[in-house]
């Protein structure tokens, strides 16, 4: 049965980071299972639309899975890049082949998370804050679970608040108030680091989280590192594949 892969994510439309963090996933896929099986599909019709503005075209995921049917792909895996099984995570379609599992799906996937070194590094501030996204879904309560999870591990200095969730970033302010906390690393929970990343989060407008964070009189540094960009991430990813592509 000839197998291909449609790797499947919300999309951006910032080159520096789709370069660092989903095309780098997509090269690790056509390195595993090789590039004339592989294509890429972005869900979201509004980045679709910009960078085909720039002369790029990207498929939505239906038009992905048509493509490879029409080269003789009888199984077409959708290899999925969300976080959650959210909103977005629900559209996908599996007429012609499993969807591969969002990274948060497992207890095992919330202890690797906390556990790994590198992305949980303060680098010399005293506490973390990471940036979500967030859903309407029930599926955000993942963000809720991993923060218990850093609790029970003892890292009562790194939190996750939400751009569009149940937890925001007001809350996570209250949250670290009489902690003793002065130095502040705000970093993505996203696989790219785009528009939320650069405006919503590390921007110097009013309403940016280092804003709102130094307006309380902590010292602020932003990094601008999409989940993408960790190994351990993608080997995550490339796990939840490899469960599926059978």
């Amino acid at each position: 049965m000839k197998k291909a892969i449609l790797v499947t994510s919300f999309g951006t439309s910032h080159k520096d980071t789709r370069e660092k963090c989903l095309d780098l996933i997509q090269r690790e896929v056509e390195e595993k299972y090789g590039s004339e099986n592989v294509e890429r599909a972005y869900t979201s019709g509004i980045i679709r639309r910009i960078i085909k503005k720039k002369g790029i075209h990207i498929f939505d995921q239906e038009e992905g899975l048509k493509f490879l049917k029409d080269k003789g792909f009888e199984k077409i895996i959708t290899m999925s890049l969300y976080i959650l099984g959210g909103i977005e995570y629900s559209k996908l379609d599996d007429k012609y082949g499993e969807i591969s599992k969002p990274l948060l799906a497992d207890n095992e996937d919330f202890k690797k998370i906390v556990e790994n070194e590198e992305f949980n590094d303060v680098e010399g501030n005293d506490a973390i804050v990471f940036m979500g996204h967030g859903t309407e879904s029930e599926a955000d309560y993942a963000y809720q679970k991993l923060q218990k999870e850093y609790l029970k591990a003892g890292k009562s200095n790194i939190f996750i608040a939400t751009v569009e969730g149940e937890v925001t970033i007001k809350d996570i302010i209250e949250k670290m108030k009489g902690k003793g906390f002065k130095k502040i690393l705000l970093k993505p929970f996203m696989i790219v680091a785009g528009d939320h990343a650069k405006n919503d989060m590390s921007s110097d407008n009013e309403d940016s989280w280092k804003t709102m964070l130094k307006n309380e009189g902590y010292e602020v540094t932003s990094v601008l590192k999409g989940m993408g960009e960790y190994k351990f991430i993608r080997e995550m990813f490339m796990d939840k594949l490899k469960e599926v592509y059978i």
